[in-house]
Protein backbone atom coordinates (compact mmCIF):
# COMPACT_ATOMS: atom_id res chain seq x y z
CA UNK A 1 0.00 0.00 0.00
CA UNK A 2 0.90 3.68 -0.76
CA UNK A 3 0.12 6.08 2.06
CA UNK A 4 -0.38 9.97 0.25
CA UNK A 5 0.41 12.45 2.89
CA UNK A 6 -0.84 15.43 2.10
CA UNK A 7 -0.48 19.05 3.33
CA UNK A 8 -1.09 22.97 2.13
CA UNK A 9 1.10 25.99 1.58
CA UNK A 10 -0.33 29.13 0.73
CA UNK A 11 -3.77 30.05 1.50
CA UNK A 12 -6.87 29.11 -0.42
CA UNK A 13 -8.42 32.80 1.30
CA UNK A 14 -5.47 34.75 1.19
CA UNK A 15 -5.40 36.06 -2.46
CA UNK A 16 -4.43 39.87 -1.39
CA UNK A 17 -1.01 38.33 0.10
CA UNK A 18 -0.08 35.67 -2.58
CA UNK A 19 -0.40 34.50 -6.28
CA UNK A 20 -0.22 30.95 -5.33
CA UNK A 21 -1.78 28.12 -3.51
CA UNK A 22 -0.29 24.58 -3.41
CA UNK A 23 -1.83 20.91 -2.47
CA UNK A 24 1.09 18.61 -1.89
CA UNK A 25 2.78 15.59 -0.26
CA UNK A 26 4.48 12.47 -0.28
CA UNK A 27 3.01 9.04 -0.90
CA UNK A 28 5.08 6.83 1.08
CA UNK A 29 5.18 2.71 0.41
CA UNK A 30 4.15 1.51 3.57
CA UNK A 31 7.24 -0.35 3.96
CA UNK A 32 9.31 2.46 4.28
CA UNK A 33 7.07 4.84 6.77
CA UNK A 34 9.42 3.22 9.62
CA UNK A 35 12.50 3.75 8.17
CA UNK A 36 12.17 7.58 6.70
CA UNK A 37 10.24 8.03 10.63
CA UNK A 38 13.65 7.16 12.02
CA UNK A 39 15.86 9.22 9.76
CA UNK A 40 13.67 12.62 10.84
CA UNK A 41 14.35 10.89 14.63
CA UNK A 42 18.40 11.07 13.77
CA UNK A 43 18.19 14.32 12.76
CA UNK A 44 15.91 15.43 16.08
CA UNK A 45 18.56 13.67 18.04
CA UNK A 46 21.99 15.65 16.15
CA UNK A 47 20.01 19.38 16.53
CA UNK A 48 17.57 18.45 19.63
CA UNK A 49 19.63 16.02 21.78
CA UNK A 50 17.76 17.06 24.75
CA UNK A 51 14.49 17.05 23.68
CA UNK A 52 13.08 13.15 23.59
CA UNK A 53 9.47 13.78 22.74
CA UNK A 54 9.04 14.42 18.79
CA UNK A 55 9.22 17.31 17.83
CA UNK A 56 7.02 19.05 14.82
CA UNK A 57 9.70 19.73 11.70
CA UNK A 58 7.80 22.50 10.21
CA UNK A 59 8.99 23.55 7.15
CA UNK A 60 8.20 27.64 7.52
CA UNK A 61 9.04 28.04 11.23
CA UNK A 62 12.11 26.55 10.15
CA UNK A 63 12.81 28.67 7.86
CA UNK A 64 11.88 32.06 9.72
CA UNK A 65 12.91 30.82 12.87
CA UNK A 66 9.89 30.33 14.78
CA UNK A 67 9.04 28.37 17.84
CA UNK A 68 11.57 25.77 19.04
CA UNK A 69 13.34 27.12 16.07
CA UNK A 70 13.76 30.86 16.74
CA UNK A 71 17.11 30.64 19.17
CA UNK A 72 18.63 28.71 16.37
CA UNK A 73 21.21 30.79 14.14
CA UNK A 74 19.84 30.98 10.46
CA UNK A 75 23.04 28.91 9.37
CA UNK A 76 21.89 25.90 11.85
CA UNK A 77 18.06 26.38 10.54
CA UNK A 78 19.28 26.33 7.23
CA UNK A 79 21.24 22.75 7.70
CA UNK A 80 18.01 21.46 9.45
CA UNK A 81 16.24 21.99 6.47
CA UNK A 82 19.03 21.21 3.97
CA UNK A 83 19.15 17.35 5.96
CA UNK A 84 15.37 17.06 5.78
CA UNK A 85 15.28 17.95 1.83
CA UNK A 86 18.40 15.71 1.16
CA UNK A 87 15.67 12.42 2.95
CA UNK A 88 13.31 13.35 0.18
CA UNK A 89 15.89 13.65 -2.41
CA UNK A 90 17.55 10.41 -1.53
CA UNK A 91 14.42 8.61 -1.49
CA UNK A 92 13.67 6.68 -4.36
CA UNK A 93 10.45 5.76 -6.48
CA UNK A 94 8.48 4.19 -5.25
CA UNK A 95 9.10 4.12 -2.07
CA UNK A 96 8.49 7.59 -2.03
CA UNK A 97 6.55 9.40 -4.64
CA UNK A 98 5.99 13.34 -4.66
CA UNK A 99 3.01 15.08 -6.11
CA UNK A 100 1.89 18.90 -5.82
CA UNK A 101 -0.78 20.70 -7.68
CA UNK A 102 -0.03 24.34 -7.91
CA UNK A 103 -2.62 27.16 -8.63
CA UNK A 104 -2.29 30.94 -9.60
CA UNK A 105 -4.46 33.45 -8.94
CA UNK A 106 -5.47 33.97 -12.60
CA UNK A 107 -7.77 30.50 -12.17
CA UNK A 108 -9.14 31.17 -9.03
CA UNK A 109 -13.20 31.87 -8.71
CA UNK A 110 -13.41 31.02 -4.92
CA UNK A 111 -11.81 29.60 -2.14
CA UNK A 112 -14.38 26.76 -2.35
CA UNK A 113 -12.96 26.16 -6.02
CA UNK A 114 -9.49 26.60 -5.38
CA UNK A 115 -9.74 23.60 -3.20
CA UNK A 116 -11.94 21.26 -4.98
CA UNK A 117 -9.62 21.73 -8.29
CA UNK A 118 -6.49 20.73 -6.22
CA UNK A 119 -7.95 18.02 -4.27
CA UNK A 120 -9.09 16.43 -7.56
CA UNK A 121 -6.26 17.06 -9.88
CA UNK A 122 -3.95 15.51 -7.03
CA UNK A 123 -6.13 12.33 -5.78
CA UNK A 124 -6.23 11.72 -9.55
CA UNK A 125 -2.79 11.82 -10.44
CA UNK A 126 -2.60 9.42 -7.53
CA UNK A 127 -4.76 7.12 -8.21
CA UNK A 128 -3.48 7.28 -12.01
CA UNK A 129 0.06 6.04 -10.41
CA UNK A 130 -1.44 3.20 -8.61
CA UNK A 131 -2.85 2.19 -12.12
CA UNK A 132 0.74 2.60 -13.67
CA UNK A 133 2.35 0.28 -10.92
CA UNK A 134 -0.96 -2.24 -11.07
CA UNK A 135 0.34 -2.89 -14.79
CA UNK A 136 4.11 -3.02 -14.05
CA UNK A 137 3.34 -5.73 -11.41
CA UNK A 138 3.48 -3.61 -8.67
CA UNK A 139 -0.40 -3.68 -7.17
CA UNK A 140 -0.45 -1.02 -4.21
CA UNK A 141 -3.74 0.26 -2.94
CA UNK A 142 -3.88 3.68 -1.69
CA UNK A 143 -4.71 5.32 1.26
CA UNK A 144 -5.34 9.61 2.13
CA UNK A 145 -3.79 10.86 5.32
CA UNK A 146 -4.67 14.81 5.16
CA UNK A 147 -2.92 17.45 8.08
CA UNK A 148 -6.05 17.25 10.25
CA UNK A 149 -5.91 21.54 10.45
CA UNK A 150 -8.07 20.98 7.10
CA UNK A 151 -10.31 18.69 8.09
CA UNK A 152 -13.29 20.17 7.23
CA UNK A 153 -12.42 21.96 3.92
CA UNK A 154 -11.13 18.02 2.48
CA UNK A 155 -13.83 15.83 4.32
CA UNK A 156 -16.82 16.28 2.46
CA UNK A 157 -15.01 16.63 -1.31
CA UNK A 158 -13.04 13.29 -1.08
CA UNK A 159 -16.65 11.53 0.09
CA UNK A 160 -18.37 13.39 -3.10
CA UNK A 161 -15.09 12.06 -5.30
CA UNK A 162 -15.13 8.58 -3.70
CA UNK A 163 -18.83 8.15 -4.86
CA UNK A 164 -19.84 9.85 -7.52
CA UNK A 165 -15.82 10.01 -9.04
CA UNK A 166 -13.73 12.68 -10.45
CA UNK A 167 -14.47 14.40 -13.68
CA UNK A 168 -11.79 11.60 -15.10
CA UNK A 169 -13.50 9.08 -13.63
CA UNK A 170 -13.89 6.78 -10.16
CA UNK A 171 -10.96 6.61 -7.88
CA UNK A 172 -11.06 2.75 -7.94
CA UNK A 173 -7.50 2.40 -6.24
CA UNK A 174 -7.76 4.79 -3.61
CA UNK A 175 -9.48 2.64 -0.57
CA UNK A 176 -11.56 4.07 2.39
CA UNK A 177 -12.13 6.64 4.11
CA UNK A 178 -9.79 9.94 4.07
CA UNK A 179 -7.99 10.06 7.73
CA UNK A 180 -6.97 12.99 9.09
CA UNK A 181 -3.65 13.32 11.83
CA UNK A 182 -1.55 15.98 13.19
CA UNK A 183 1.92 16.85 12.24
CA UNK A 184 2.95 16.31 15.24
CA UNK A 185 1.83 13.11 15.82
CA UNK A 186 3.27 11.60 11.84
CA UNK A 187 6.84 12.33 10.68
CA UNK A 188 5.65 11.37 7.07
CA UNK A 189 3.08 14.96 7.42
CA UNK A 190 5.94 16.61 8.43
CA UNK A 191 7.60 15.32 4.82
CA UNK A 192 4.56 16.31 2.69
CA UNK A 193 4.24 19.95 4.49
CA UNK A 194 8.21 20.31 3.34
CA UNK A 195 6.91 19.06 -0.37
CA UNK A 196 4.23 21.65 -0.26
CA UNK A 197 6.13 24.55 0.67
CA UNK A 198 8.94 23.93 -1.19
CA UNK A 199 6.74 23.83 -4.11
CA UNK A 200 5.05 26.91 -2.98
CA UNK A 201 8.34 29.02 -2.49
CA UNK A 202 9.31 28.27 -6.11
CA UNK A 203 6.09 28.98 -7.67
CA UNK A 204 5.73 32.36 -5.27
CA UNK A 205 9.48 33.44 -4.99
CA UNK A 206 11.07 31.15 -8.06
CA UNK A 207 13.31 29.81 -4.89
CA UNK A 208 14.71 26.77 -6.27
CA UNK A 209 17.20 26.04 -3.26
CA UNK A 210 14.94 23.55 -1.62
CA UNK A 211 12.48 22.70 -4.71
CA UNK A 212 15.30 21.46 -6.94
CA UNK A 213 16.01 18.40 -4.18
CA UNK A 214 11.95 17.60 -4.55
CA UNK A 215 11.76 17.99 -8.51
CA UNK A 216 13.27 14.69 -9.06
CA UNK A 217 11.01 12.78 -6.72
CA UNK A 218 7.79 13.55 -8.56
CA UNK A 219 5.95 11.21 -10.07
CA UNK A 220 7.12 10.18 -13.47
CA UNK A 221 6.06 7.67 -16.28
CA UNK A 222 9.43 7.09 -17.16
CA UNK A 223 13.05 8.29 -15.71
CA UNK A 224 13.39 10.17 -19.03
CA UNK A 225 9.80 12.18 -18.82
CA UNK A 226 8.59 15.18 -17.40
CA UNK A 227 7.18 15.25 -13.50
CA UNK A 228 3.85 14.08 -14.28
CA UNK A 229 3.28 14.37 -10.27
CA UNK A 230 3.87 17.97 -10.77
CA UNK A 231 0.56 20.39 -12.17
CA UNK A 232 0.65 24.05 -12.22
CA UNK A 233 -3.06 25.37 -13.13
CA UNK A 234 -2.60 29.11 -14.52
CA UNK A 235 -4.37 31.02 -17.09
CA UNK A 236 -0.69 32.92 -18.33
CA UNK A 237 1.93 31.68 -20.38
CA UNK A 238 4.42 29.83 -18.06
CA UNK A 239 8.04 27.89 -18.17
CA UNK A 240 7.97 26.22 -14.98
CA UNK A 241 8.79 22.87 -14.11
CA UNK A 242 5.56 21.48 -14.52
CA UNK A 243 4.81 23.79 -17.80
CA UNK A 244 7.03 23.86 -19.71
CA UNK A 245 7.00 20.71 -21.78
CA UNK A 246 3.41 20.91 -22.14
Amino acid sequence: MHILYLDESGDPYGWHRYTHFVLGGVAVHEGQVTRLAKALDGIQAQYFPKISIPINFHAEHIRVGRGLFSKLHPNVREMILSDIYDLINLARSPNLVAFATAIHITAVKSPSQVLRDALEDLTERFNTFLLRQHKAGRTSKGLLIIDQAHQERYRELLREFQIAGTKHGYLGNVIDIPYFAGAQDTRMLQLADHCAYATFRYYEYNDLSQFKKVLPRFDKRGPDLPPAGLKHITKEACNCAACSWR
